[in-house]
């Protein structure tokens, strides 16, 4: 009887440690690596994006101080690139350029009781190089851009009177500035994901000769969408 009861003692304080080891195993796992947010958002970028764009073009004639405007709008994409410095863990300073193909064309015609002015302009592509300037929510990174802008325009109009047919076609690059404001998103450390508001304007330029005394005026508005790898 006694040397059962030590085998049943045993028992039970070999079932104990058995015990209390499986309970350390499923207790005292490893923890999760630590993860550092502020490595999302410095370095280099590049990436591609879509977007809309309408535009204002107004065409004024000195002459006789009439104008014509015509508000074309599409379709626009692209790619841009970039580089970030995080100077805090809060803000953040970077530099990007761009370039889009833009498919923008509107015809106008204005009728006037003598002759009829048909205008029709058209940007082909736009582009820019800008300075941003942003404060990281952790994953979120709203900013604000402002910059050097570029578009290729074309601008086609006529002037039909009872006797004579003038018209002009003048193809340019014109240089302006864009701002603008957007929000970017890390899907994770290397994928970003990018909704955008920009405005540029690229002032007035002379169209044909100067004694014509045409004057051209350019001014652009889009909301693109993005996506972007970070190395």
């Amino acid at each position: 009887m006694k040397n059962k009861f030590l085998l049943l003692t045993a028992a039970i304080f070999i079932s104990n440690i058995n015990i209390s080891h499986a309970a350390d195993v499923v207790y005292n796992s490893p923890e999760a690596p630590a993860y550092d947010e502020a490595s999302i958002w410095g370095g280099a970028y590049i990436g591609g994006q879509v977007g809309y764009n309408w535009a204002k073009s107004k065409v004024s004639f000195d002459n006789n101080d009439s104008s014509i405007n015509a508000s074309p709008a599409g379709f626009i994409g692209g790619i841009y690139a970039g580089y970030n410095w995080e100077f805090s863990n809060a803000y953040l300073f970077g530099i990007e350029g761009d370039i889009n193909y833009a498919d923008l064309s509107k015809t106008t015609v204005l009728t006037g009781p003598n002759n009829e002015i048909t205008f029709t302009p058209r940007v082909e592509f736009e582009g820019a190089v800008r300075a941003r300037f942003g404060v990281n929510y952790e994953r979120w990174l709203p900013y604000i851009a402002g910059g050097l802008s570029v578009a290729r325009v074309k601008d086609t109009f006529t002037i039909q009177d009872a006797r004579v047919r003038d018209s002009l076609e003048q193809t340019d690059t014109r240089i302006g500035f864009t701002i603008g404001a957007g929000v970017d998103y890390a899907l994770t450390n290397n994928l970003l994901l990018r909704a955008e508001y920009r405005y540029a304007d690229y002032g007035k330029r002379t169209l044909g000769d100067d004694d014509d005394g045409v004057r051209g005026k350019l001014t652009t508005n889009n909301v693109r969408l993005g996506i972007a790898y970070k190395f």
